[in-house]
């Protein structure tokens, strides 16, 4: 089957990804990089058209049993699957977070699926180009992790973390009946300073500082976690689990995840409950 037209998925109108040189292309432009710098979150609401929602469900909804159940705590920082014990209990370098879902990968998600077409679209990579500030840009040429799935069901969570980059970008497909809501604090770090007692203060009562984006399916947000602390809090009694897309570019065309992580991942279990 020929893949969908990419332009008839998304709101072109409302997003002109196809003229960013214009007034109103600069003007989106500006107020994307704007949100980005000022609040770590770009938030495209309404970026994919309803009838591509509804198709994007049904086909992501039938690639569930095949995700790969990952399901081990993790702490904030890189290489989060490691306590590293050098740090005294309690700091938050050694705080564990529940970090429960199950992830379809790129080579298991159809060629001719709705979201493979709106992740190759050269019109996306070049807005997410501009908007992170980057020379070049591409689609990470990875066959297990370019363009993932995360499908949380009932009490799962991606537990409380920063990010190694300095751009991601997610499509929001399913929302679930309760909970699963994205969860960040902007700015918690900086390359100098960690900050380890804020991190610790959003630990022991998140409610203070805690910016909650109560996001909708359809919705495209690119993200800054490098110094911003996120999370999805834990999917609440739901029929319908969430589900969400991982888009994952890169400088260099020829980008792969490195072979230990993969192998990681390869060895979850795929029989695993829904909630």
């Amino acid at each position: 089957m020929k893949p969908a037209s990419p332009d008839t998925l998304v709101d072109v109108d409302r997003y002109p990804l196809e003229d960013l040189d214009s007034r109103d292309g600069q003007a989106f432009l500006a107020s994307c990089r704007s949100g980005l710098k000022e609040q770590s979150i770009c938030v495209l609401e309404g970026f994919l058209n309803p009838r591509t929602v509804a198709g994007m469900v049904r086909e992501t909804s039938a690639l569930t049993p095949l995700g790969f159940y990952y399901d081990r705590p993790r702490t904030s920082y890189e290489g989060n699957d490691n306590v590293d014990r050098s740090w005294p209990p309690g700091h938050p370098r050694t705080v564990e977070h529940v970090n429960r879902y199950r992830q379809v990968l790129n080579y298991q998600i159809p060629n001719d699926s709705l979201v493979r077409s709106v992740f190759h679209w050269p019109a996306l990579t070049e807005f997410v180009r501009r908007v992170l500030g980057f020379d070049m840009l591409y689609t990470s040429a990875c066959p297990h992790l370019a363009l993932t799935l995360q499908i949380a069901h009932e009490g799962d969570s991606n537990g409380w973390h920063f990010d190694s980059n300095n751009g991601n970008i997610t499509l929001l497909i399913q929302a679930p009946d309760s909970g699963g809501v994205f969860e960040y604090v902007p700015g918690l770090r900086e390359d100098r300073d960690e900050h380890y007692d804020d991190v610790r203060a959003v630990f022991e009562s998140p409610g203070k500082r805690v910016r909650r984006t109560n996001i909708r399916p359809g919705t495209l947000v690119l993200f800054n976690g490098k110094y911003a602390l996120h999370r999805v809090s834990p999917v609440g009694p739901t029929k319908r689990p969430r589900i969400i897309a991982i888009f994952s570019y890169d400088k260099r065309p020829d980008q792969l995840f490195s072979r230990d992580y993969i192998e990681m991942v390869r060895s979850f279990r795929q029989d695993a409950p829904t909630g």
